[in-house]
């Protein structure tokens, strides 16, 4: 679709060719005109540069796309330093860079003029704890029963009405149907009876709903694209995704809660309702660096590769379905315990648009994980496989990834999970996370991939994560499916001089892991409330500071403690198997 065919509406402006930059001058703070033709205009011209002056911008999508959609653009950078762009319609997507390389987009604030969620008051709660009567605040949406806007089934969470963060102890809200009582009042009741027995809801506590909108930006089949100085307010599910394409793009940007809207004196609750960051099937890694991200309804940081499911296997020759891989990628395959079970070159890789399968999968996971496109791949050396085995493609999964120097803070779900290799999480500050602050690991219900190796955690602070209901803990390597899996499946990790503080229950969970290296961490004021953790099934004690099972090769050095609450009854507790070295000397009370 031409670029030039979408109108993004707004008022009277004019613009400027120069012989160096183009630069879209404004008379007044509201423009209107064709902002995205202006854009490729300056491009298609021969500019190096864009430069769009400050001021407010209220954009419109056409039929079928985005608000603003630039795609097949390099080497170009487009300067929105002080513009504020306004999307207009909350079920499109704000911004799409599609098939770009060595562009650089700084400066802007983004934000829709309408929140694409709500939020309101806990009115009543029924005895039984089956629904809420909740009323809805003034300036934010009232279509709470719409699935234009919002799920059929809603989805929800608490907060404090004090602190205006999440409510800790909650449970996410998961709605089976909604029911108007009013204009701005609603009746959600719950797949599952939630009264104040089982969770501490009360009636003033406030509440958010997501919405169903799109991902605000997006930087698709991209190279070494950057987002810097760029700040977005209430965004539709993530904040900013990047999916496909060689990767290599570096991020510095923040996710806030922005201004009340219209018509409102409470301000949001939320600033995105889903991942600030996600990245997925990328070549190369993202780098983020210096970015603040706040008030999410899901996690902070994700970089995962997805899960090709082996369908037959014979010799060298694997059939996969939803392929990444190329000539010369690796393949690593887990078999249906999720254990390794070899690794191998991809020789070929062609797609089987006949191809025909009715085998069901055993596996507890997503539907139509085992449907087409499939894939027919050559490896050297052959590996054993069969039916329900998995694959993963290193090269494909964000692997050389650099985290380095962000805050993220008070949200829903983790600040980091990250499911790639050859990765850097440096300098970080995490406060607040409702489950794990930093948590490596494989999701194989989610058919999120991969393993971790040769990843370095240091020099970050976790602070006052895990806290709601039955959480793994506060830095999490492991894997889970449900119980810890066996092997090796991630590998050189090494956790150095991070400061964990305030986390009840479990503060450091290894599983699954073969050459773990944790030196000169600190843990202090911990463990001073009751926790229970998600593995009691399994054996995870909340009780105990550290908790390593299924690992080999597991060393403690200089490791200190200090402050631990009531709760706490010992330092380290190794489940077999578990080989740890350094158990007394390295991990010890500070003097």
């Amino acid at each position: 679709m031409s670029v030039g065919n979408r109108t993004l509406r707004a008022g009277v402006f004019l613009f400027f060719l120069t012989f160096l930059s183009a630069t879209v001058r404004a008379a007044e703070p509201v423009l209107p005109g064709d902002l995205e033709q202006t854009i490729v205009q300056a491009y298609r011209s021969g500019n190096k540069q864009v430069v769009i002056p400050p001021g407010t911008y209220r954009l419109a999508p056409t039929p079928q796309g985005p608000h603003l959609w630039l795609d097949n653009l390099s080497d170009f950078e487009i300067d929105a330093t002080g513009a504020r762009l306004i999307f207009t319609d909350r079920t499109r997507a704000g911004i799409e860079f599609y098939h770009c390389r060595n562009v650089r987009f700084r400066g802007a604030t983004v934000a829709y003029a309408v929140p694409p969620f709500t939020q309101g008051v806990v009115e009543v709660i029924s005895p039984d704890g089956k629904y809420y009567d909740i009323r809805i605040d003034d300036g934010y949406p009232a279509e709470l029963d719409d699935p234009r806007y919002f799920p059929r089934k809603a989805i929800g969470y608490l907060f404090d009405p004090k602190t205006r963060w999440w409510k800790p102890g909650a449970f996410d809200l998961y709605g089976r149907r909604t029911e108007r009582l009013g204009p701005r009042r609603f009746r959600v009741y719950w797949s599952k009876p939630l009264p104040p027995d089982v969770q501490p809801v009360a009636a003033g506590d406030l509440i958010a709903f997501r919405g169903s909108g799109p991902h605000n930006i997006l930087v698709l089949d991209s190279q070494n694209v950057e987002l810097a100085g760029v700040t977005i307010y209430n965004s539709p599910d993530f904040a900013v995704l990047e999916s496909g394409g060689e990767g290599g793009n570096h991020y510095t940007f923040n996710v806030e809660r922005g201004p009340a809207p219209e018509g409102a004196s409470a301000t949001p609750l939320l600033s995105s309702t889903a991942d600030a960051f996600h990245s997925v099937n990328v070549r190369g890694g993202p780098v983020l660096e210096d970015c603040h991200f706040e008030s999410m309804g899901d996690d902070g940081i994700a970089i995962h590769g997805t899960f090709s499911y082996v369908m037959e296997a014979s010799g060298d020759r694997l059939i996969l379905s939803k392929s990444t891989f190329r000539p010369g990628d690796p393949i690593r395959l887990f078999d249906t315990r999720d254990r390794p079970a070899g690794e191998a070159i991809v020789l070929t890789a062609a797609p089987l648009p006949r191809y025909e399968s009715s085998q069901k999968s055993r596996r507890n996971t997503l539907a139509g994980n085992t449907n087409g496109p499939y894939f027919a791949v050559t490896v050297r050396p052959a590996l054993p496989a069969g039916f329900d085995y998995l694959a993963t493609n290193p090269a494909a999964e964000g692997s050389g990834y650099v985290v380095r120097n962000n805050t993220i803070r008070n949200h829903r779900a983790r600040g980091m999970l990250l499911k790639a290799e050859d990765g850097l999480v440096e300098g970080n500050l995490i406060d607040g996370s409702t489950m794990g602050g930093i948590v490596l690991t494989p999701e194989f219900w989610w058919n999120e991939a991969g393993y971790s190796r040769h990843v370095i955690v240091r020099d970050n602070t976790i602070r006052h994560v895990a806290y709601a209901p039955k959480q793994l803990g506060g830095l999490v390597l492991g894997a889970l499916d449900p119980a810890p899996v066996e092997g090796c499946g991630n590998e050189d990790i090494r956790i150095e001089r991070n400061h964990l503080v305030d986390i009840n229950g479990v503060n450091l969970l290894i599983t699954s892991a073969c050459g773990v290296f944790i030196r000169q961490n600190q843990f202090s004021d911990s463990q001073r409330g009751a926790a229970t953790a998600a593995g009691e099934a399994w054996g995870e004690d909340p009780r105990a500071l550290v908790v390593v099972t299924q690992s080999r090769d597991v060393d403690f050095e200089d490791n200190v403690v200090s402050d631990l609450g009531p709760f706490n009854k010992l330092f380290l507790k190794v489940l077999r198997p578990a080989a740890v070295r350094g158990m007394a000397a390295g991990l010890r009370l500070q003097p």
